[in-house]
Order: structure tokens, then C-alpha cells, then sequence
């Protein structure tokens, strides 16, 4: 609110390099944001403000995120990430991408607000294990349930789908084949989840079992 966007950037890039991305975007980076959208919600921060800050924040995040090592060869999954055409917002998507990477998976982002089926299609080009969605407070609950849905219709059984975000619409109702990651710490059970399974066929299939 002191339009010190300078300060704020070098104040976040003390944090991130002195506690690292994990710590940065659970600790620092979701609490912030639920603080920023309750006080644009109250009235009390401009937009143009709200938005430096998802800037801000968002710049930095990519940033570590690059610098880290890919995986080498294969068996991490392959994790798309997006949002359905109703939702605009990208910092949850943004945060979820880094914890991802930072679990060693191979992340293929198309930002916000595709269409359903050209996440369909997107999962398929690119041979995508999980789809990763990402719901903000606001999603309406019949977009969220019915755009869920209708992926599930869309994907092959093989490719799983993550929701996560604040959305209520994601507690109120199951929705088959949907794993709802409830904060940002349950990506890692995600992934340690999907890693067994994969072991698990892998064995089936080589007649281990």
C-alpha cells in the first residue's frame, strides 16, 4: 500500500533465498495471498495494487522454479496444469507448479482458462499422467462439478486428475477418479501416491507379483 513494489520484491527475494522455494511458496507466499484477497475483498487494497503483488510474487516463483534441476531420464510423472475457461486466476496454479517441480515432476503448464476439451487434447499431446486443476474461492460449483465431469469423460483412464484450491464446491462433493488436494502439503502425498501405484503395475506387469 506504500507503492514500494521495490522494497516488497527485495524483502520476498530475502525470504526465498534464505529459506528456500517449499518454504517460500507454503509458508510465504499462500498465507499472503489469502491476506491480500481479504483485504481487496473488504475494500481495502486497489486492484492495481492486488495485482503488483501477484506480480511480484509470481515473477519470483518462476524464476526459482526454472533454476531447478530437471530429472533425469524418466519415471516422474508428467503433470499438466491449468485452469477451466471460468477461472482467471493463475497464482494458485503458479504455486502449485514449483511444489511439483520441486517433487521431481515434469510439469507442462498452459496457464489459465482452457477449455475442456482442449485439455483433453493437451493430456494427450503430451503424453500427461496427471491433470492438475486449480479452483479459487469464486469458481462456481456447477462449473466446477460439471467441467470435472466432463474431463473425466475425456481422459484416457490412465491419466489422473488433481483438484486443488479454495473453491467450496471441491468439499461439498465427490466426483470419481478426482484426487482434491486440500492444501499445498498434500501435493507431496500426491505424488508419493502415484509413484507407488506406478511401481505396483510396473511389477504386475513384469509378473513380480
Amino acid at each position: 500500500q506504500t507503492q514500494d513494489h521495490e522494497g516488497m520484491r527485495r524483502e520476498l527475494l530475502k525470504t526465498l533465498s534464505q529459506h528456500g522455494l517449499q518454504h517460500f511458496v507454503t509458508e510465504v507466499v499462500a498465507p499472503l495471498t489469502f491476506m491480500v484477497g481479504e483485504t481487496w475483498a473488504r475494500g481495502e487494497l486497489a486492484v492495481h495494487e492486488e495485482h503488483l503483488f501477484t506480480e511480484c510474487v509470481s515473477s519470483l516463483m518462476r524464476q526459482a522454479t526454472v533454476a531447478i534441476p530437471k530429472p533425469e531420464g524418466g519415471g516422474e510423472p508428467v503433470v499438466l496444469l491449468t485452469t477451466f475457461p471460468q477461472e482467471a486466476h493463475g497464482l494458485g496454479l503458479l504455486m502449485v507448479e514449483s511444489l511439483l517441480t520441486l517433487q521431481g515432476c515434469r510439469c507442462v503448464s498452459l496457464g489459465t482458462q482452457t477449455p475442456v476439451r482442449d485439455i483433453a487434447q493437451a493430456a494427450t499431446a503430451h503424453s500427461a499422467d496427471v491433470v492438475a486443476l486449480s479452483f479459487s474461492v469464486n469458481m462456481n460449483a456447477n462449473h466446477v462439478v460439471d467441467g470435472l465431469m466432463e474431463l473425466n469423460l475425456l481422459l484416457p483412464a490412465s491419466v489422473e486428475v488433481w483438484a486443488g484450491g479454495s473453491a467450496p464446491a471441491l468439499r461439498r462433493r465427490h466426483i470419481e477418479r478426482v484426487v482434491i488436494l486440500h492444501d499445498l502439503n498434500a501435493i507431496t502425498d500426491a505424488v508419493n501416491q502415484w509413484r507407488r501405484q506406478k511401481t505396483k503395475s510396473e511389477s504386475k506387469a513384469n509378473g513380480w507379483s
